[in-house]
């Protein structure tokens, strides 16, 4: 187990904050030390990496590891690296197409948007809940609630969806379908991603957004005043992901309000979780759409964020306006077109994938 979450024992005054906040069970234990001060420390075979007690530690006592280091150290050095950004740095770092700049000048092969991997994503589980008559399932983007599932939850694991995160999607749509050999590193909003790529494989290096922001202060880098975008035509409603319910709303995009959603986050979700378990199958809905962190991955677990909770769904209220009125007619066109061809056939000049959704799945 990768051990991620990490006690300062110098600032830890052992007031247990973090015990009471810790969705998972013996995470943290008190002991008293040889100077006879309580403390607590972290059993990393218990925990699960959601980064909540980094959050409500007011001593800075709790810190967490991600890869900007070893990730800069490999650039610098010439490995070949491409990278995959969450489609949250909107919401987080306004400069980021600057950032991009200045990371493609150091060295950076291709860089591609995770809302592309979205819209895989929820292709994927369209298809999936089609073929499966809508057997109840939980999402799985957020590896905080796959590590609860796995380690308190086990009677949960089939009901986890067999689609990968959008992350892992991107990272597969770039080595299977464009032929990308490079090492893939991912900015990111989530300290379990780490979590998710160790098992995966998929990616090298999880460089948080408040990793990197710690990265270009503490070296001074002045940002180029040149843009640029991602390597690849735009995406679509996959930009909505990092939102609570964002996959909800994507879903309810093909299928309208036919399908059952609901949806958790934040403090609740793990005792939601612990309901949904005990819960006779024919009262479960269709998708149960699960987030670790109360804002979604806008305000996740290693983000900077600077605004609140207000300005953030201002923000996405405008990104998802704009998505909408733009994809709202190719929608209509793709349900006719359905209508009159195999559902198992995709338009290859429009979705080349989608015919093999296979391939960006855990498991069949």
């Amino acid at each position: 187990m990768i051990e991620l979450i990490k006690t300062n024992l110098g600032l830890c005054v052992g007031c247990n904050r973090c015990i009471r906040e810790c969705p998972a069970e013996m995470a943290n234990i008190t002991y008293q030390d040889m100077a006879g001060n309580i403390k607590v420390k972290t059993d990393h075979t218990k925990c699960i990496n959601c980064g909540w007690c980094i959050s409500v530690c007011k001593h800075g006592a709790r810190e967490y590891i991600d890869d900007t280091s070893r990730f800069f150290e490999d650039l610098a050095a010439g490995l070949p690296i491409s990278l995959i950004v969450a489609p949250s740095i909107r919401t987080n770092i306004p400069e980021y197409k600057r950032i991009l700049t200045y990371l493609k000048n150091r060295g950076i092969k291709t860089i591609y948007d995770v809302s592309l991997g979205a819209d895989i994503c929820v292709w994927a589980h369209v298809r999936y809940l089609e073929k499966n008559d809508f057997a109840p399932l939980i999402t799985q983007p957020c590896p905080a609630i796959v590590l609860y599932c796995e380690k308190y939850r086990q009677d949960l694991l089939d009901k986890l969806s067999p689609v990968h995160s959008p992350m892992a999607c991107t990272a597969i749509y770039m080595k299977e379908y464009e032929g990308i050999t490079d090492r893939i590193a991912a900015l990111s909003p989530c300290i379990a991603k780490s979590n998710e790529f160790a098992a995966t494989g998929l990616v090298q290096y999880n460089v948080t957004f408040a990793g990197l922001q710690r990265y270009l202060e503490q070296n001074n880098v002045e940002l180029p005043q040149e843009e640029t975008g991602f390597d690849h035509d735009e995406s679509g409603l996959g930009s909505l992901f990092p939102m609570p319910g964002g996959l909800k709303e994507n879903i309810e995009f093909y299928f309208g309000k036919n399908v059952s959603i609901s949806r958790a986050e934040g403090s609740s979700v793990y005792d939601k979780l612990n309901t949904y378990a005990e819960t006779l199958e024919e009262h479960l809905p269709d998708i149960f759409d699960v987030l670790s962190c109360a804002e979604g991955c806008n305000i996740g677990s290693a983000v900077a964020c600077k605004k609140n909770r207000f300005e953030v769904e201002t923000l996405m209220k405008q990104n998802k306006n704009a998505v909408t009125d733009i994809y709202l007619y190719d929608r209509q066109t793709d349900r006719q077109t359905d209508r009159q061809t195999d559902r198992q056939t995709d338009r290859q000049t429009d979705r080349p994938i989608l015919s093999h959704c296979t391939r960006f799945m855990t498991h069949v």
